[in-house]
């Protein structure tokens, strides 16, 4: 964690001579065995990151699907992530309903319109970011999730 810290603070310090941004994304757990181990993957790991970088080039990505996978899940991250902070909200995961064409979660419950309350309740103004199946899937679920936040009091 120390030594990505470090690296991610000279990545930071270059992009800050570029004028460009760094994203960083929650992951989601490995198997034990798996040959790479991704991080973070807990709110407290990413915090570590934000806490030990302030630049307002280094900004998040937060992978709300990711968040599913975690004891705190999407409910908890979005509780406690300062969206000030979160430049993209990434939606992975969906696939188009077979017989209507409306995206459907994979896994069931997946609670779309809580999360957007959450979310947009916290003063999100960055962007969504369809990033499942392909090109085709991703414009058919736009309308889908609009209206999943209209229903979650989205304007």
């Amino acid at each position: 964690m120390e030594a990505a810290r470090e690296r991610l603070k000279r990545l930071v310090a270059y992009a800050e001579t570029k004028g460009a941004r760094i994203l960083l994304e929650n992951h989601t757990q490995r198997p034990e065995k798996a040959e790479i181990h991704y991080i973070p993957v807990s709110f407290a790991e990413w915090r570590y990151f934000f806490d030990g970088i302030q630049s307002p080039h280094f900004r998040l990505s937060f992978t709300a699907n990711h968040a599913h996978l975690i004891p705190e899940g999407v409910a908890g991250f979005c509780d406690a992530l300062d969206f000030g902070r979160v430049d993209e909200v990434r939606l992975r995961r969906l696939r188009p309903a077979r017989s209507r064409g409306a995206p459907q979660a994979r896994r069931r419950g997946s609670g779309l319109r809580d999360m957007f309350r959450r979310i947009e309740g916290k003063g999100f103004t960055g962007h969504y970011t369809n990033a499942f199946g392909t090109l085709d899937d991703m414009l058919a679920a736009r309308d889908y999730l609009v209206a999943k936040a209209a229903a979650a009091g989205v304007k």
